[in-house]
């Protein structure tokens, strides 16, 4: 057996040793780890199925084109040449006043207080245009939209605008909103780690002290609490995912009806696997980076005397 491999193992006995020693804060450290690690995993899963749900509604969107009463066949034939011109859409359906009249009428028939019996039909004409799914739909609408809005023959254009805008305004205040977390839990993390590796170091100071007397050198003395912090959160990790799953199932189970009454056949959506290993390894890290600092200052001190 090599000595690397002979200082590996004896770096892992000391570091189990180190646990042994110190359970109830090593516990504590990772149920913590797992705490911080699950509510920033419920953040992302919430945040995926929010831009899941966008992008559905995103696809349902459809632009009514309302058109003037007094519309010419000729201003009629150039708009229709205009829709078909457009590569980007995919289904135009002409309504005229009166069938929109007689859907309004079926929609409000049990409506209390209003009026439908007018002797005279108030709405127009109408085009109703659906656009192929793409990356920059939203936006391809929008530009449409304002195209549109400027023929003489349009009275007006709706597509929902303010709404989609706001919602998207939204999402990007969302992905602020879980950097800012992440990094706030991670520094409250390192924190936590490096307390506790030092609580560890503390506990074995006179006989850290004894093996660097004989020869030991910091690096030797270094690899276990390193070990113990990075086992921190890679334990933490792992309850954290068991946590999240619990989670996801209750609400998958509980909020079914409700996500179907949004976005119909939209499936709740777990943490895709590259986040999963992104949260993993954020764990191993911070355990790594917490326990790292703790033995570099402790080695500092120690330089000192």
């Amino acid at each position: 057996m090599n000595s690397a491999t002979q200082t590996l193992l004896t770096s892992l006995r000391t570091t189990v040793s180190n646990i042994r020693a110190n359970k109830q804060t090593f516990l504590i450290s990772v149920m913590t780890i797992a705490i911080s690690v699950g509510i920033l995993g419920l953040f992302l899963i919430i945040f995926f199925n929010l831009n899941a749900l966008l992008t559905s509604w995103n696809q349902q969107v459809q632009l009514v084109v309302y058109l003037k009463n007094d519309i010419s066949p000729s201003e009629k034939s150039d708009l229709k040449d205009i829709f078909k011109s457009n590569s980007k859409i995919q289904s135009m359906e002409e309504v005229s006043k009166e069938k929109a009249w007689e859907e309004f009428k079926l929609t409000q028939k049990n409506s209390v207080g209003l009026e439908l019996d007018l002797g005279f039909n108030p709405l127009p004409d109408s085009y109703k245009i659906r656009f192929k799914a793409s990356e920059n739909r939203s936006r391809h609408i929008s530009e449409f939209a304002g195209q549109l809005q400027k023929n003489r023959g349009v009275e007006s254009v709706e597509y929902g605008e303010k709404w989609i805008d706001r919602f998207e305004k939204f999402m990007i205040f969302c992905q602020v909103f879980l950097l800012g977390v992440g990094v706030l839990l991670s520094l409250g993390l390192i924190l936590i780690i490096s307390n506790t590796i030092r609580l560890s170091i503390y506990s074995r100071q006179d006989e850290i002290e004894l093996m660097l007397l004989i020869g030991a050198t910091p690096s030797f003395v270094k690899i276990p609490f390193i070990f113990e912090g990075i086992l921190q959160g890679l334990a933490g990790s792992f309850v954290s995912l068991g946590f999240m799953g619990a989670v996801y199932s209750y609400l998958k189970t509980e909020f079914r009806p409700s996500i179907d009454s949004l976005a119909r056949g939209m499936e709740l959506q777990f943490i895709s696997q590259p986040f999963l290993l992104m949260l993993v390894g954020l764990s191993i890290l911070i355990g790594f980076v917490a326990s790292y600092i703790s033995t570099y200052q402790y080695m500092q001190v120690l330089n000192k005397r």
